[in-house]
């Protein structure tokens, strides 16, 4: 059904001249003033700087440069990115377009060219392109000239386009503000976890003088014990299975499943407050703190777990931080061996000879740890506001673009 005041037509009735592919040129070794935007240039939010390559300059590169306003597709992609569109806003002068897209622009007087950029990024609009694309579907596909000037398009009268877009344009501006707020947050844990950690920066204590005191060069194994706490199998149980992320993303839990249906019966149970290694990945950062949701969960023997010697000598969760440098994944390295870095074995009794700087007092260690947690949870806040502002204007795009949800607009007189 067609809403009221809505009519069904195609892009090349709003289009103003001709869509024309682009053309690629030589790469310039050197900055000569004019670009070419690279396959992956083109994102569902905009241009990517990192994919704009300096070019040598001929004719035909001067013909292909883009005007404010134009709009790119990507005609020629992997099957889950032909048909991207963005509409150049001149984020970069002097820059052309690629064979491997097509350029357009919209008659003002027939579309409103907000709408269309949002309609052109639209699942419906994004499914068409796929759909008509040819080639392997596990590689790269194409669309020609024809796909894109079909594209159909269901739209509202002039001023319902422009309240439309208006409103979306509203919740792209409380996404982009969230998004900066938390790159500002990440940026600022990155900074304190640098200054932190290795004592350039000193906290206050309880009694609001600041930190003093040299830290101390400590063995790991001084510090820290392997604990094991062997299952009692039971192939009618089911065990909640953890893992460790790479790069110090953390302790996630990969699986639920049936004692009959796991292989290694090997298992241990794991207790919130446990710093977890993962052999095979140490090398990547596969390190993590077992928090209280992952209380009395299950890891394989492909895991070690560690827990403090002297609770008044480290806290275990300043040592999960510590252990997200640089520094400590390099001593993982030194104590792995093999060809192949994904093939490689950790040594935990090497490891344990490792020596950590460390700070001489547990009071230190824990308002370390304390602050770097709560700029972590000030990110995860930021992250789960941005997921919910992205999914509430997925559903209120899906209703507006569609006439589902109507919106008023004020009538001419």
């Amino acid at each position: 059904m067609v809403p009221k005041g809505w009519k069904k037509t195609h892009l090349k009735c709003v289009i103003s001249g001709a869509i024309k592919n682009g053309y690629s040129p030589l790469p310039a070794s050197t900055t000569t003033g004019y670009w070419v935007l690279s396959l992956g240039a083109l994102t569902d939010h905009g241009i990517n700087p990192l994919e704009i390559k300096p070019v040598v300059v001929d004719e035909k590169v001067k013909q292909a440069l883009l005007s404010g306003g134009d709009f790119l597709v990507s005609r020629s992609n992997t099957p889950n990115k032909v048909g991207r569109s963005i509409r150049f806003k001149n984020e970069v002068q002097n820059c052309s377009y690629p064979d491997l897209m097509m350029r357009f622009c919209i008659d003002t007087t027939k579309a409103d060219p907000d709408f269309i950029e949002i309609k052109l990024k639209s699942t419906e609009v994004r499914q068409y392109y796929k759909s008509c694309a040819a080639g392997s579907s596990s590689s790269m596909v194409k669309i020609n000239k024809a796909v894109v000037e079909n594209t159909p398009l269901l739209l509202p009268s002039f001023p319902e386009q422009k309240k439309i877009a208006k409103i979306l344009s509203t919740w792209d501006k409380a996404i982009s503000t969230t998004e900066q707020l938390l790159a500002n947050s990440q940026q600022q844990k990155k900074a304190l976890m640098q200054q932190l950690l290795i004592g350039k920066k000193r906290l206050l204590d309880s009694n609001g003088v600041r930190f003093s005191g040299e830290w101390k060069a400590q063995r790991i194994g001084s510090l820290l014990k392997e604990v094991k706490r062997p299952v009692q199998w039971d192939d009618d149980s089911e065990y909640h299975l953890l893992s460790v992320k790479r790069r110090s993303e953390g302790v996630v839990l990969r699986e639920i499943l049936k004692g009959s249906d796991i292989l290694t019966k090997k298992m241990n149970t794991a207790l919130a407050g446990d710093f977890l290694i993962s052999k095979m990945q140490v090398v990547h950062g596969a390190t993590g703190l077992v928090t209280e949701e992952f209380n009395k969960c299950h890891i394989s023997d492909s895991y070690i777990a560690l827990r403090p010697k002297d609770d008044e000598k480290i806290d275990i969760a300043f040592f999960s931080w510590f252990s997200k440098q640089k520094i400590m994944y390099h001593k993982a390295f030194l104590c792995s061996y093999g060809v192949h870095i994904e093939k490689m074995t950790f040594n935990f009794n090497m490891f344990v000879k490792e020596k950590v700087i460390i700070p001489a007092t547990l009071e230190e260690q824990q308002k370390i740890a304390a602050v770097l947690s709560t700029a972590d949870q000030e990110i995860t806040a930021l992250q789960q506001k941005l997921d919910a502002l992205k999914q509430e204007k997925k559903a209120l795009m899906q209703q507006l673009l569609t006439g589902k949800r109507r919106v008023k607009v004020e009538e001419v007189a």
